[in-house]
C-alpha cells in the first residue's frame, strides 16, 4: 500500500504541474483554474487506496507542491488540510444525503459525488485562504470559478476512470480492499 500512495502523490503532484502548463491560459487567479484535472485524482485516490491512504497520497502530493511555490507553513498547512478533507466531505455527505454509499459501479454516484466535491472543496479552500490571508475572505469571486474548475477536471477525471475501470481490472481491486 505504501508503494501505490506515493505513487498516488506523484501523480497527483504531476497533473498539478501538467494542468498549469496545459491550461495556464485560462488561469483566474494565481491557485484557481477554469479547468483543473487533479480535482478528481483526490477523489480517485480514497476510491482506489481508502480513506487513510488516499489522503496521505493527496496530502503528501501537496506538501510538494507548497513546497515548490514556498507557501507559507501555514498556507501549506491549511491547503493540504482543504484538499484531504474535501474528498472525505464529499463522501460523507453523499452517504448521508442519499442514505447509503457511494457504489463505484454507478456513474451517477460518481457524478453526485463529484459535484458534491467541486462544491466543498471550493467552499473549504477559500476558508483555509481566509485563515491564511484575512483579506481573501472578501474574494469571494473566486469561489464559483474554483467550483466549475474543480468540476469540469474532476468530471473529465471521472469519464477517464469510468473507462480505465470498465477496461482494467481496477474495479476488482476495488472490490476486493473494501472487503478487507
Amino acid at each position: 500500500m505504501l508503494v501505490l500512495t506515493i505513487l498516488a502523490s506523484a501523480l497527483y503532484t504531476s497533473m498539478h504541474f501538467f494542468n498549469e502548463w496545459i491550461f495556464r491560459y485560462t488561469e483566474f487567479t494565481e491557485h484557481v483554474n477554469w479547468v483543473y484535472l487533479p480535482a478528481f485524482l483526490r477523489l480517485a485516490n480514497v476510491i482506489v487506496l481508502g480513506e487513510v491512504a488516499g489522503s496521505v497520497g493527496t496530502g503528501l502530493g501537496v506538501l510538494v507542491i507548497e513546497v515548490f511555490f514556498l507557501n507559507s507553513p501555514l498556507t501549506a498547512l491549511l491547503n493540504m488540510a482543504a484538499s484531504v478533507l474535501s474528498p472525505l466531505l464529499a463522501f460523507e455527505t453523499f452517504r448521508l444525503l442519499n442514505g447509503r454509499a457511494f457504489n463505484v459501479h454507478l456513474i451517477s454516484d460518481l457524478f453526485k459525488v463529484t459535484c458534491i466535491y467541486a462544491f466543498l472543496n471550493s467552499l473549504t479552500h477559500h476558508l483555509a485562504w481566509s485563515i491564511a490571508d484575512p483579506k481573501q475572505l472578501y474574494s469571494f469571486d473566486q469561489v464559483p470559478i474554483m467550483f466549475l474548475g474543480d468540476l469540469v477536471g474532476a468530471c473529465l477525471g471521472a469519464l477517464v476512470f469510468t473507462v480505465m475501470v470498465q477496461r482494467t481490472g481496477l474495479v476488482n481491486y476495488i472490490k476486493a480492499r473494501s472487503q478487507v
